[in-house]
């Protein structure tokens, strides 16, 4: 077919025309500010949460066991053979309950030798009540015969003397009657200590002889234990001292009753810092109505110091600690598609959240879970549901 010059011309002009425009052709490597452009790093994927803003309650950690205020040992005053127990382990006793018997027999003996001695004290004092008698009668008799000339001197200073002489024994037999009272009485209460009774109330926790032992006065025979009333004994760091106030509510776990929640209250703050540890003990008053805990029971909580209204509060996961000790840390704070680095105020910490003072502002999403290549300025792209739908 022939093509005429005008026609040729034509197409030559716009074949040049297209093939000449800009992005015809093999593409350009194009610059992407996103990142997400060909030679960019690609963005991250990480996980955030919000900084929300709640009641925050300032705490001291602790940990320690738990121990009876009561607990007693019981120990008979008197030996001898054990003849009955009336108590086992793991039995609630009242105080004044029966809880052995010692054989009797040698302080009913010793019971009926002291109240016949105390007999025969009381009959010598009568005698010399009688002899008193007799020498005051004798004296004056004499006094009367002295003054009508009808004994001598000497005569008379006899008189006196057994008058006098009465009255001793007197005084003598009386300070024999209360000896022997005395020792009566003190037989009287041995044979009454044969009986053991409970001092306190309480469980027993541990029997140590069984009937038929020969026991030494002074012998354990019961440990009697009143879980009714714990304490907790703990240590805590001396710089946290300050915070730390008699009267603020405690809450605490034991392995036992795996999370469920227990009270107490601050009951005592030692005066003394332990100069090696640099840490104080301080108790706790712990109420046990319904005998759920036990005496020896390992637990840890916390120390209720004070409280906030609207502290700024973040995951403990989301900061990033300083190279050294520091209240200040830092945290990654998620700004138009990047991770940004700020530095943050740290309030205070429990396990698994911070309160934060300042560098942060209610509802900002920070990183709670990244990697090691996230730096500041990374692209990101955020995981979280609750981050997409706030962005």
């Amino acid at each position: 077919m022939k093509i005429s010059f005008p026609i040729f011309i034509l197409i030559s002009v716009l074949t040049t025309a297209v093939f000449g425009l800009p992005g015809c052709g093999a593409p350009a490597e194009e610059k992407d500010d996103s990142g997400s452009g060909p030679g960019a790093a690609p963005a991250l994927t990480v996980k955030v949460e919000p900084v929300v803003r709640t009641e925050w309650a300032g705490t001291v950690a602790i940990s320690g066991n738990l121990r009876t205020l009561s607990k007693v040992e019981v120990k008979p005053e008197v030996g001898g053979r054990l003849v009955s127990t009336l108590a086992d382990e793991g039995d609630l006793v009242r105080e004044g309950q029966l809880l052995a018997e010692i054989e009797q027999t040698n302080y009913q003996l010793a019971y009926r030798q002291a109240a016949a001695a105390l007999q025969v004290a009381r009959a010598g004092l009568e005698r010399a009540l009688v002899s008193a008698e007799f020498a005051q009668t004798e004296k004056e008799r004499a006094d009367n015969l002295l003054k009508s000339g009808g004994i001598t001197e000497k005569d008379h200073q006899a008189a006196a003397t057994g008058m006098r002489e009465a009255a001793t024994q007197v005084g003598l037999a009386e300070a024999q009657c209360a000896q022997a009272e005395a020792a009566l009485a003190i037989a009287e209460k041995a044979l009454g200590d044969c009986k053991i009774f409970a001092p306190a109330p309480g469980i027993v926790q541990k029997r140590f002889f069984d009937a038929g032992s020969l026991l030494g006065p002074g012998a354990s025979v019961f440990t009697l234990v009143d879980n009714s009333r714990l304490e907790m004994e703990c240590v805590v760091p001396s710089y946290q001292l300050v915070s730390i106030r008699l009267g603020q509510p405690a809450e605490f776990t034991t392995p036992s009753w795996g999370e469920r929640k227990f009270g107490g209250v601050v009951s005592a703050i030692n005066p003394t810092i332990d100069p090696e540890s640099r840490s104080v003990r301080i108790r706790l008053k712990v109420e046990n109505r319904n005998m759920e805990l036990r005496d020896g029971m390992y637990a840890r909580g916390e120390i209720t110091t004070d409280r906030q209204k609207d502290a700024l509060v973040i995951p403990r996961d989301a900061l990033v600690p300083e190279e050294h000790a520091s209240e200040y840390g830092s945290v990654f704070v998620v700004e138009n598609g990047k991770a940004v680095l700020r530095r943050i105020l740290v309030g205070d910490g429990r396990q698994d959240r911070l309160w934060v003072r300042e560098g942060l502002e209610e509802g900002e999403w920070i990183i709670v879970e990244r990697g090691p290549s996230l730096k500041d300025g990374s692209a990101v792209r955020v995981l979280s549901d609750a981050a997409d739908s706030g962005s």
